[in-house]
């Protein structure tokens, strides 16, 4: 099965009317968890905050209720924020974790490949594969000197070799797809209009072009073809690569054997057929800029509304009972290209205008502020937690539950953590080693904010 990795309703948030703003909130949280410098655990806070800078961006909102939901239809940016969440938990999209009182939001490895691959399909940036094709020469030598070391890099060239093979045949496809939509048309101006935004940017300069410089990347094919038949021709280096694989993916020696020959015959067969694979895709590269260049020319030696002055004439002549004889219309001027001509028409520039740069508003960034900033204050941190019990315990060795003071949200969740103070792993150990809260069977109302055990926190002797 091609989808038993994925959630049965994964493509459901993609399939629905309110597809464009999923698209575009996946395609934003796409740089938002593959930040390799970060936790790829988030908050949920932070996902939400995301998603509404990405609905910020947006020119228009529009929510279509697909089904039957319990809550009305979003009003604002946080509600439209809030729905698009939903959504994504409930397709599968994120999962939630939950640890005490803090929520995180993180994607499983399969959705996080799923959409890694569908923002790569959808940008279809340049690629240049002169760096690729030198990499692969780099890791042969590295073969070559040091078989027992690094073998295993064999397998990576091998991989890469395969992509650059299936990229050529994308380029091809890609020309002739594109040739029969382009000859299936009979306008003139699509041709030429798909000729230049399809062909000429996302094809000839993207790839075509990298690949047909003359400073291209298969300058480095003799010495690839050369090292890999010397590797099929040495069976002591063979055996050599053979043992690498043995020992990096725990298979037998007669799989790495075939592993190791089949890797090879694959570089091989890569750049022994680039010229005739290159020459199929110039073959097609000279039709589709032939049909191109003769639609342009077709268009610049035509008169625009020519056929309707033709036609025009030949129902005013149509007219006539009998028509006038050739004596009656001496110094009259023949009907031809000249005659059809119009002239053009003077193109007016457009009107100037006010560009107004889209911005988020003031009072937008103020409450996503004062949000981050009341999410900040919920946080639990030992530095928190330990700063407010040196200041309620600045005198003394111990205090009692109902000596506590509260004045603040981050004194009220320091004071409510403290009985789990256990619990909060190995980096509470510090606090653990300083105070020690002891416990009775009694339930207090502290401050008419919790109802909890009675525990006296006591201060460890520096012993």
């Amino acid at each position: 099965m091609l989808f038993r990795h994925l959630p049965d309703e994964i493509f459901q948030a993609l399939s629905g009317s309110n597809r464009a703003l999923i698209e575009a909130v996946l395609n934003d949280l796409a740089d938002v968890f593959y930040d390799h410098a970060e936790d790829p655990i988030k908050d949920k806070s932070t996902i939400i905050e995301s998603i509404e800078d990405t609905l910020h961006k947006l020119d228009t909102l529009a929510w279509h209720d697909d089904q039957k939901e319990p809550f009305d239809s979003p009003k604002t940016i946080h509600d439209y924020a809030l729905r698009i969440y939903h959504r994504l938990v409930n397709t599968g999209w994120l999962v939630e974790e939950q640890e005490l009182y803090r929520v995180s939001v993180l994607m499983t490895p399969q959705i996080s490949m799923l959409l890694r691959s569908l923002v790569e399909i959808s940008r279809h940036g340049k690629r240049n594969y002169g760096a690729t094709v030198l990499s692969i020469l780099s890791n042969l030598e590295s073969v070559a000197k040091h078989p027992v070391e690094r073998g295993v890099t064999l397998r990576q060239s091998a991989e890469a070799s395969r992509d650059f093979s299936a990229h050529l045949n994308q380029i091809l496809l890609g020309i002739r797809s594109l040739q029969r939509e382009l000859f299936a048309s009979r306008d003139p101006k699509a041709i030429v209009a798909g000729f230049f935004d399809l062909f000429v940017e996302g094809i000839l300069i993207a790839d075509y072009k990298t690949i047909k410089t003359s400073n291209n990347p298969f300058r480095f094919r003799r010495q690839i073809l050369e090292l890999t038949q010397e590797f099929l021709s040495n069976p002591e280096t063979m055996g050599q690569v053979a043992q690498c694989y043995v020992d990096q993916q725990l298979i037998t020696m007669a799989e790495a054997q075939a592993m190791v020959e089949k890797d090879c015959r694959d570089i091989i067969q890569t750049f022994s057929n680039i010229e005739q694979r290159l020459e199929r895709i110039d073959e097609y590269r000279y039709r589709l800029e032939k049909r191109a260049a003769d639609t342009a020319r077709y268009m610049d030696s035509s008169r625009p509304g020519m056929a309707n002055k033709v036609a025009g004439i030949i129902t005013d002549v149509a007219k006539y009972d009998k028509l006038p004889i050739l004596k009656e219309v001496i110094g009259s001027r023949f009907i031809g290209m000249a005659s059809a001509a119009q002239p053009t028409k003077r193109r007016e520039p457009p009107p100037p205008r006010v560009m107004t740069p889209s911005e988020v508003s003031a009072d937008a960034i103020r409450m996503r502020d004062q949000q981050r900033r009341f999410h900040e204050a919920r946080q639990v941190t030992i530095p928190k937690m330990q700063s407010y019990l040196d200041k309620q315990i600045a005198s003394g060795d111990s205090k009692h539950i109902l000596d506590f003071t509260i004045e603040s949200v981050e004194d009220f969740v320091c004071f409510d953590h403290l009985r789990y103070v256990g619990s909060l792993g190995v980096s509470a150990k510090k606090i653990e080693d300083l105070f020690e809260v002891q416990f009775t069977n009694q339930y207090l109302d502290v401050h008419n904010f919790v109802e909890c055990r009675e525990f006296t926190v006591v201060r460890r002797s520096k012993a």
